[in-house]
């Protein structure tokens, strides 16, 4: 009986110091690891890279392993292989969190080039803790020296990043012979001006405005937000003079009480129903909760809480166009009326999905595409077509015919846990429900509200 096929997830990673001093690229890495899938008959479903990336380098930073790890979850990976352990991780904390989540699916690794370490075996492990130790060892001696290089550095005003870090006002610059931050002279008056407006309005969305439309840049609530909070601008850096100042520490002091007087803090009583669940129409933004509570009644002082959801891109940052704010007591109305209809027009776009797929796989056949190639080899040799879209078309059907053979059935999503509610008095069980079980209810039914630009609701998709 012939071995199942095991899906493969290609890992390769490789520092910027090492692809340089070793050369240690991560075209050869993956060369050679997708020769080792071949070799083991496994087919490649997913190539992972984390270039310029160092195993110290904190797990939220890989960005690949993040990707990596959802396709685990999705179900798409058997086995993930990389080179040797150490381009997996040298991080002992780090690695079995990761472990983790591969045991919960049943994923397993394999280091190509130490077939002696694994997690299978007794003496795997030994040698797995050992490897792990003495590179948990090397990360901290390591993160040791650079930051004591990086602390001597700033108390001498060396500059230690690069100029795509650099905060507005400032540009890198000699001081001395030493390369420092130093004031931009094209952009020093913006950041003086934004300071004056700030402190004098004390209103964020009224300072982001004034600086889109005097300098007309795209200055964004998380540029306002770093420049209020940014150490730099009264000339320290970790608590060391760094560079030339904006603020003095009287006026930096000041600011700061003005800032965070000025954040908004949610209102005890106020629960956001659908935060996470609606989108912007327009830009695609997570649209956030905002709201007010308003006196109903002038003799009991009786107040009622009132919810909405905005675009902050638009309302805030002024780079959107749709600037409606969506009721939460009228989202919450029309899903309580609707939830049926919804319910089965979503069950209605799942089928079509469905069919969609199986004619595409009934016309875009592994023998039809192999077909293609050998046509396009054949068109190319006689010089009927040029190399640029020789190249295109057959990188693209050949991308088709991987994609196609990776293809697996996916599971029938059970519906029938929402059907039963439905049929079910679910709105009296509702109304009993504080509001933060309301949400919870929301949030484990429904994946996303969609809406129209204008402001109705176009539909849902269940989880």
């Amino acid at each position: 009986m012939s071995k199942k096929i095991l899906r493969c997830a290609v890992y390769i990673r490789v520092s910027t110091s090492e692809q340089y001093i070793h050369g240690k690229s991560l075209q050869a890495q993956r060369e050679y690891l997708e020769r080792y899938a071949r070799e083991n008959g496994m087919v490649v479903v997913g190539v992972y890279a984390d270039e310029g990336k160092t195993a110290r380098k904190e797990l939220k930073k890989r960005k690949a392993i993040h990707t990596l790890l959802n396709d685990v979850k999705a179900g798409k990976i058997d086995v993930i292989i990389f080179w040797r352990i150490d381009r997996w991780f040298r991080n002992m904390s780090d690695f079995y969190k990761v472990q983790d989540i591969l045991d919960e699916y049943n994923v397993r690794w394999i280091s190509a080039s130490e077939p002696g370490i694994n997690m299978e075996t007794r003496d795997g492990r030994l040698q797995l803790n050992v490897v792990l130790s003495i590179g948990q060892n090397e990360v901290d001696t390591t993160s040791e020296r650079i930051k004591f290089v990086n602390e001597a550095s700033i108390r001498q005003g060396k500059l230690i990043f690069g100029d795509a870090n650099m905060p507005l006002g400032y540009k890198a610059g000699l001081v001395n012979g030493i390369k420092s931050m130093i004031k931009d002279p094209a952009t020093e008056h913006m950041v003086e001006d934004f300071f004056q407006y700030y402190k004098k309005h004390q209103n964020k969305s009224a300072t982001i405005r004034h600086m889109q439309d005097t300098y007309h840049i795209d200055f964004s609530y998380s540029m306002l937000r770093t420049m209020l909070s940014s150490e730099f601008y009264k000339g320290t850096y970790r608590g060391f003079p760094y560079c030339p100042a904006y603020l003095t520490e009287t006026e930096w002091n000041e600011i700061q009480q003005i800032a965070h007087k000025n954040i908004k803090q949610t209102p005890s009583g106020r629960t956001y129903l659908f935060s996470g669940l609606m989108r912007c129409p327009v830009c695609g933004q997570l649209l956030c909760g905002t709201g007010v509570n308003s006196v109903i009644n002038r003799k009991t002082k009786e107040k009622r809480t009132y919810c909405y959801y905005r675009c902050n891109r638009a309302l805030i940052d002024k780079i959107c166009t749709w600037r409606h704010r969506m009721s939460q007591n009228l989202v919450e109305a029309y899903l309580l009326e609707n939830l049926e209809k919804e319910y089965s027009d979503h069950q209605i776009r799942c089928e079509k999905a469905k069919e969609k797929k199986k004619k595409i796989k009934e016309t875009r056949t592994p023998e039809k595409l192999q077909k293609e190639l050998e046509r396009l080899n054949l068109l190319f040799q006689k010089g009927r077509i040029q190399w640029d879209y020789y190249s295109e078309e057959y990188d693209r059907i050949e991308k088709e015919l991987v994609e196609l053979s990776n293809v697996q059935p996916e599971a029938e999503r059970d519906f029938s846990y929402l059907g039963e509610l439905l049929q079910s008095d679910f709105r009296s069980m509702y109304n009993k429900l504080t509001p933060e079980n309301r949400r919870a209810f929301w949030r484990s039914t429904i994946k996303q509200i969609h809406l129209n630009e204008n402001y109705t609701i176009k539909y849902v998709d269940f989880l």
